[in-house]
């Protein structure tokens, strides 16, 4: 069985202690988790720290998993929050038409030492449809109806000064479609206050802007209709980061609309940022291949890794900060700063 608590009326900036039962159950080991403000902190060198992964499962993501652990429990800046854009256990890959619930129990024991600790905050992608989602709505409890979503696929909270919309690639994103409009209701009223959470990071599977060449035509075909119904509205209300998966290696754009970067730095950025990490595990090779250069005038960065890597976002009221780090030895391998002055 599958329980969830709502706790309720809970002091900012206070650790909360906690431990687990069931009935028939004895008492779980106590853990404890620091609930954070939603504001944004002044001094960037406060900065609290939010991990992203996509595409992580049980194979190939040890070294992840122990990344997130430590920068967890760290002792200078424990990570506050974590991210994960989809694909998340990799059970369909395991008798697809048949139980394969155990992969989901072990994939849960996996992040236990650090989803204990820290919110742990997801969108579905590819792999999660099996069986109509049933495994990943049962996993997981999103707070949509607190978000005036009709959906639990898309919802969006604040943490840490950042507004987080988390939406589903995997359902219907057409003009005029239910999620749809709940996203630009959604980015209006983040972007009315962006006094208490000045940042807007919008988090899905499916990259926006790609430019792997072995899946051509996700970037190709897939990603264009993808801004067709996303881009503009982006725009309108100043999303900052756009963060996705599903490709299986790293890269990030210029601020950028329609195809063209609109600044080669990120100061004061007139774009949305879009990033592509979906290297934290998975069960295929990491994916070195990109279109060229010239093809792309959009890609600021990109990795030719063959390791695991997860993304490190650290917040603060005038600078955000982001950076790619490999799974294997923690070190950072690209890093960038957006600053409003």
């Amino acid at each position: 069985s599958l329980y969830d608590v709502l706790l309720a009326n809970l002091t900012v900036n206070t650790a909360v202690f906690y431990r687990c039962k069931t009935f028939s159950s004895n008492w779980s080991l106590e853990y404890n988790f620091y609930f954070h403000s939603v504001e944004a902190v002044e001094d960037a060198s406060d900065a609290p720290v939010v991990g992203f992964v996509a595409d992580m499962g049980i194979v190939n993501s040890a070294d992840t998993v122990d990344c997130l652990e430590k920068a967890t429990h760290a002792q200078d800046t424990p990570m506050s929050l974590v991210i994960h854009a989809g694909d998340i256990s990799y059970a369909d890959n395991r008798k697809p038409h048949e139980n394969n619930s155990y992969v989901w129990t072990d994939f849960m024991k996996s992040i236990e030492n650090t989803a204990a600790y820290s919110p742990y905050m997801t969108c579905p992608g590819n792999h999660e449809v099996q069986f109509n989602f049933s495994a990943y709505t049962n996993h997981f409890h999103t707070p949509f109806e607190e978000s005036d979503s009709s959906s639990p696929f898309w919802y969006s909270f604040d943490y840490v000064g950042i507004h987080f919309t988390m939406i589903s690639t995997e359902h219907d994103l057409s003009n005029g479609s239910l999620q749809q409009k709940w996203i630009y209701a959604d980015l209006e009223q983040a972007n009315a206050r962006r006094g208490i959470t000045p940042w807007i990071v919008v988090a899905g599977h499916r990259p926006i802007y790609c430019s792997s060449l072995v899946e051509t035509s996700r970037c190709t075909q897939e990603a264009p209709i993808y801004r067709s119904e996303l881009e503009w509205m982006f725009h309108e209300y100043a999303v900052d980061v756009y963060i996705g998966g599903h490709n299986h290696q790293y890269e990030r754009s210029y601020p950028v609309l329609a195809g063209v970067p609109l600044s080669k730095n990120y100061t004061d950025p007139r774009g949305t940022v879009y990033i592509v990490n979906g290297a934290a595990g998975n069960e295929h090779p990491i994916d070195p291949s990109f279109l060229p250069s010239f093809l792309v005038p959009w890609r600021a960065a990109h990795g030719h890794l063959l390791e695991t890597s997860w993304l490190r976002m650290m917040p603060s009221r005038h600078q955000l900060k982001i950076e790619l780090r490999t799974s294997s030895d923690d070190k950072v391998q690209d890093a960038f700063e957006i600053v409003k002055t």
